[in-house]
Parts: C-alpha cells; sequence; structure tokens
C-alpha cells in the first residue's frame, strides 16, 4: 500500500518537472550556509533522462547524483555490485563511482531524474553509508524532491538556501534508514556478493585470482565463473582497478600525499605501474589531474 502511494507522487514528480522546466537547467549553491557536520551541497543541478540517453555504456562523474527512477525498470551495476531498479527506487551515486545501466523495459518506457551536486569541501564521508545502496523516497523525501523540482524550473518559488537544506534533509534522513537496516541483521549474501565486498574491503591490499579463491575455499576458475555469470562485465581485475582508481583520485584531490605514497597506498607495486594504469584510465596522468584540480580550486602549491 505505501509502495503504491510512493508511485503515485513519483508519477507527480514526473509531470511536475514538465510542468517547471524549459531549457537550459540553473544551478543552485549553498550560499555560506553553516551546518552541524562537515557537508554543504553545492552546484546543485536537477534534470530528467531524455529518450536519447545512451544507457549501454559504463559511466563515470566528477558530482554525487541521486537517481530517482521515474518510470521503467534496470539493473545497476555500481563497484561490482548489481542493484535491481524500479520505479520508485532511487541510489546515490558517489565521485568517479564507475557505473551501467542495463534496461529491463522497452528504451521509451524508461526515465529518471538526476539531482547533482558537489560539496564545497569536496568531503563525502558523512554520507558514505549511503553508497551501493538501495534506497526508497518517502513522504518527506518526495516533498523536498518536488522543492528541488520548483526551484530549479523556470518560475523558481524558493531561494537557494531552501534547496539545500531540502537536499540535506533527502540526504540525512537516507542515511539514518541504511543505518537503521545496517544495525539489524543482514541478509545472506550470494557468493559473488561476497567476492565483491571482500574485494572492495581489502583493494588497498595485494590481491590475485588465487588469493581471492583461497579466502573463500573455491577454485580460481570458480571466482572467474561467478564475476561472468552476474553478467556485469566485470572481472576481478577490472573491479579492484576500479576501486583502486577512485581512492587515488580521492588523495589526489584532497590530499598533499607524493604520487609514490598514493601508489603504495592504492595497492600499485611502484608508482610507474601506478602511473601507468591512471593515465590509461583517466587520459592523463596523476599529476597532471592534482595540478587541474589546484588549479581549478585557486591552489597554486604543487605536490608530485
Amino acid at each position: 500500500m505505501i509502495k503504491m502511494k510512493n508511485n503515485i507522487a513519483i508519477t507527480h514528480i514526473d509531470k511536475l518537472f514538465t510542468e517547471t522546466h524549459t531549457g537550459m537547467q540553473k544551478s543552485y549553491f549553498s550560499g555560506g550556509i553553516s551546518a552541524d557536520f562537515d557537508f554543504m551541497p553545492a552546484n546543485i543541478i536537477v534534470w530528467r533522462s531524455s529518450n536519447t540517453l545512451n544507457c549501454s555504456d559504463t559511466s563515470i562523474h566528477q558530482r554525487m547524483i541521486l537517481k530517482i527512477i521515474l518510470s521503467g525498470a534496470c539493473m545497476m551495476t555500481v563497484d561490482g555490485l548489481q542493484i535491481p531498479m524500479k520505479k520508485g527506487d532511487m541510489i546515490c551515486l558517489f565521485p568517479f563511482q564507475f557505473h551501467s545501466t542495463k534496461l529491463e523495459c522497452q528504451r521509451n518506457e524508461y526515465s529518471f531524474l538526476a539531482i547533482s551536486f558537489t560539496e564545497q569541501k569536496r568531503n563525502y564521508s558523512s554520507f558514505l553509508p549511503l553508497k551501493n545502496h538501495l534506497l526508497t523516497p518517502g513522504k518527506n523525501d518526495i516533498s523536498n524532491i518536488k522543492t528541488l523540482i520548483r526551484a530549479s524550473g523556470t518560475t523558481p518559488e524558493f531561494p537557494p538556501e531552501r534547496c539545500v537544506f531540502s537536499l540535506l534533509e533527502i540526504l540525512l534522513n537516507q542515511r539514518r534508514k541504511v543505518q537503521q537496516l545496517l544495525s539489524g541483521e543482514r541478509e545472506q549474501q550470494d557468493l559473488f556478493s561476497k567476492l565483491c565486498n571482500y574485494i572492495r574491503n581489502h583493494f588497498e591490499q595485494p590481491l590475485s585470482l588465487k588469493s581471492l579463491a583461497d579466502v573463500f575455499g573455491i577454485t580460481p576458475e570458480t571466482v572467474r565463473r561467478q564475476f561472468h555469470k552476474a553478467g556485469t562485465g566485470l572481472t576481478p581485475g577490472k573491479l579492484i582497478a576500479r576501486l583502486r582508481l577512485q581512492l587515488a583520485v580521492e588523495l589526489l584531490e584532497h590530499t598533499e600525499t607524493s604520487i609514490a605514497e598514493i601508489a603504495s597506498r592504492c595497492g600499485y607495486k611502484d608508482q610507474f605501474t601506478f602511473s601507468r594504469a591512471f593515465k590509461q584510465a583517466m587520459k592523463h596522468s596523476p599529476l597532471h589531474h592534482r595540478k587541474q584540480m589546484q588549479k581549478k580550486n585557486g591552489k597554486q602549491k604543487i605536490y608530485s
């Protein structure tokens, strides 16, 4: 019964977006509002998917994105974890998370709303509990989503700070629900999920197909079959590489750690191997990435 009401509310959101948005979307900033914790959303943009959006490619973003399914169904793959989503479901994607979407309906039946934003200090630790979890917006969340849509449309009704507080309330409410879920009994995981969770918790250490198989008392071939059967397009090696890249980007952008130490912390045997892998994935070197981010943030000192 509750789920049905949520789905009706999602339909209203879809209609509201159409009524209030034409042309280029606006961006809203927090304006220096303080909070009781070290997290303040900025540069909030609300948009809806188009019929021409390519859903087959693996994506990576530098912003946080709250994605709400408005219609249809899909299978989201995030960090090797498969998350089935349907109308009314929501997920929070973090910067530099690799994710892909496999539609489970006709393309013209699928649409989603995206609330994209950054954090002033690029500090997302307060909301890490939301990472890789299927979320369901409640009644208050729906109300706040409507506020964000109205404020970012062609006829804004609310000041920018109202947008910030509405988004914060959504994030805090979802974090509370996830933490309550995690504090209860965990559901039995299948072998593929256990393998992926182990990799997510140990990717900074030396890992091989054999060492991963030994942890679970299975053969390397069984590990390969589990990843192939999951249909994510990932291998254990690809998942490890992507997680290491995410950590490397965070260290490059938010710390003064040397490139050599970042290579070691991310599980690479030396700086050369790390730099080669980083350049292959990002199309530029780790040092270039750090310089670009420091230039963007107005910093002068460069750390190598």
